[in-house]
């Protein structure tokens, strides 16, 4: 009788363990099924929706180990509504939490802890270098949309430095894996898991896309860096920003290839750093689909390299998930003009006087209808998966990590329990293999509101500044007045290729035209002499414009 309760104790027990595992278990939906509701809204183009139901998800988190990676899916939505202050405001949530991992001299050992005998997701959500390298972008993006520029240069050079910063600090976050490797006791050899065949074959099937896709350097998005060089070029306040800006251009033209547009770019900037009057210019961004999703696979991993005793575990590992519904390229049509001849500006005048002029005398004539198509400018896809391919060996080594300590304390508790009463240790056995299962999720966390691709395509401002947008799928057409400006940017946003485009615009320069080195160095010191000062605001090659040169140019 007494043997009898003995067992039914134990029953009760490993009962009892079991449903704590699965009360656990279920609270840990996956960040996909957590984000689902938003995705629909988002994904049908209903922008303002979406915002509601982002925002409310994200105060939730208030700091807590999500609250980085839902603050960036609001700032983007909040951005894709119109929404820009309110959207900067979600992405300086984020970054102060960003900084604050940065800024951490080691990674806390209590959350480490935590995560190696439940699962990664367990962990806080500290942000890869593409998010924080966008979320400055967009909230430059947005200063530019509020007219602030000082606030978006401020911001266009954080996303440089965090470019700068991302190969030292992912290197650092290999070693503090190892060490913590170290404080439990397990010796991680990463070499020796790779070798082995198993593991290496269901490796290799699973994650062969990563090899072919062409990727760009590490860490480095040819969107910002081109977005780095249109600021830098329209709001130049010396020589050094505009030679930032030209070396901006030429980084772009090396990691996407040569195209009319980059050149057109380069001219540009030339032409500004010799005095000589540029043609309005009209910029199309268009942001296009959706950035991949993480999805959970099994891979079987070689404890016993780890944990004598123990063989081969499954464990939850990501996968990127790509997504194909999207335009694949964007038409502009529009009046195209061309520039009359100008009579030579008479000398004397005083600047802005100059400047008045020369913005009256920049007439355009109708010359037929054109249509520009947007080319790639970054795949959101090879940004992306270069990184996630970095990031891997980290991930390897927190999973070894986690699964032998799981596995290696259920092997030890069953094994001593067995010895004393075979059913007992059965019981255990089982509700460890619960554990383990209920306790293995692969960590699922990404930014879901990036874009698939950004596109780009520049034209000549057309006399009316009228365009139109079209969808090559649904060939849905949508007008567009452009702001005045003589560099004007638009920028179009589609989630899919059902949903609506998105648009909104903002001007990078309205002067006449961007001053010459000469002038900047003028205004930077007063004391230039009136003879010096005429002599930068007439270059010889400023005398007359003619049709031909700026339809060159326009090509």
């Amino acid at each position: 009788m007494e043997y009898t309760n003995r067992k039914g104790k134990i029953w009760l027990r490993a009962i009892f363990v079991v449903c704590m595992i699965g009360y656990v278990g279920s609270g840990c939906a996956s960040y996909n099924m957590q984000t689902q509701k938003i995705s629909q809204s988002y994904g049908l183009g209903d922008m303002q929706t979406a915002a509601t139901q982002i925002s409310a998800e994200a105060d939730k988190r208030g700091e807590g180990k999500d609250a980085v990676v839902w603050r960036l899916e609001q700032g983007a939505v909040l951005r894709a509504a119109g929404r820009l202050g309110e959207s900067n405001d979600a992405f300086d949530k984020a970054e102060e939490l960003i900084n604050k991992y940065d800024d951490a001299a080691k990674m806390s050992v209590s959350r480490e802890a935590i995560a190696a005998v439940t699962n990664l997701t367990t962990l806080p959500y500290e942000g890869f270098a593409y998010d924080k390298i966008m979320m400055n972008a967009y909230k430059a993006l947005n200063y530019l949309g509020l007219g602030d520029y000082e606030k978006a240069r401020v911001e266009l050079n954080r996303a440089y430095e965090r470019q700068r910063d991302a190969v030292r600090l992912n290197t650092r976050r290999i070693e503090k894996a190892q060490e913590e490797g170290k404080k439990q006791n397990i010796h991680v050899d990463l070499h020796a898991v790779n070798n082995d065949k198993r593991f290496r074959n269901q490796f290799d099937n699973y994650y062969a896309d990563l090899n072919q896709l062409s990727a760009y350097a590490d860490y480095v998005n040819p969107a910002t860096v081109y977005l780095d060089g249109l600021y830098f070029m329209a709001q130049a306040t010396g020589g050094s920003d505009l030679e930032r800006s030209r070396n901006s251009f030429k980084r772009v033209r090396d990691m996407i290839g040569e195209n009319k547009f980059i050149l057109q770019d380069i001219e540009t900037v030339q032409r500004i750093i010799n005095g000589q009057p540029i043609p309005a210019t009209t910029y199309v961004i268009f942001e296009t689909g959706l950035a991949p999703l993480r999805e959970q696979i099994r891979i079987d991993l070689p404890l016993f390299l780890i944990t004598p005793g123990v063989p081969y575990v499954g464990a939850a590992f990501p996968k990127l998930q790509y997504r194909n519904n999207y335009l694949s390229v964007l038409h502009v049509s529009f009046a195209q003009s061309k520039t009359r001849k100008k009579a030579p500006l008479h000398p004397g005048k005083k600047t802005q006087e100059v400047i008045k002029l020369r913005q009256q005398r920049r007439q355009c004539i109708v010359a037929g209808e054109t249509t520009e198509s947007t080319v790639l400018l970054s795949s959101m896809d090879k940004v992306i998966a270069r990184e996630f391919k970095n990031e891997l060996p980290v991930i390897i080594t927190k999973t070894l990590i986690a699964s032998a300590v799981k596995a290696g304390a259920a092997y030890g508790i069953s094994k001593a329990v067995s010895q004393k009463n075979d059913t007992a240790g059965f019981v255990t056995l089982i509700a460890g293999a619960i554990y383990q299962a209920a306790m293995n999720q692969a960590d699922l966390r990404t930014w879901t509101t990036l874009p698939k691709e950004i596109q780009f395509c520049r034209f000549c401002t057309p006399a009316d500044r009228k365009i139109e947008l079209t969808s090559p799928y649904s060939g849905y057409k949508l007008p567009v007045t452009i702001d005045e400006g003589l560099i004007n940017v638009v920028w179009v946003k589609s989630v899919s290729r059902g949903s609506p485009l998105l648009v909104n615009q903002f001007k990078l320069s309205d002067a006449a035209f961007p001053p010459s080195e000469t002038e900047m160095a003028k205004s930077a010191h007063p004391h230039v002499s009136q003879k010096s000062e005429q002599v930068a605001l007439h270059p010889q090659t400023d005398t007359v414009e003619s049709t031909e040169s700026v339809g060159r140019f326009n090509k």
